[in-house]
């Protein structure tokens, strides 16, 4: 046998036990695909995090978010 058709017969093999293993574990499947999805959309889209987007954007004294009010 030449090592391209073990090496298919072996991802064939390896493929249809996770389809098996996939019909009887549906939730934990479902999990791998979000999880997949989730690294996927990471990578492409770049998420950037920043130190403390709320401070930023919403300060504390504002009163609008339920912060600290400035009545004296």
């Amino acid at each position: 046998m030449e090592f391209t058709t073990t090496l298919r017969i072996i991802l064939e093999t390896a493929m249809m036990a996770f389809v098996i293993w996939a019909v009887f574990h549906e939730d934990l499947f479902v999990e791998l695909e979000d999880r997949i999805i989730a690294r996927i959309r990471r990578s492409r889209f770049k998420v950037i995090r920043g130190n403390n987007v709320r401070k930023s954007y919403y300060p504390v004294g504002d009163g609008a978010r339920g912060g600290k009010h400035n009545a004296s």
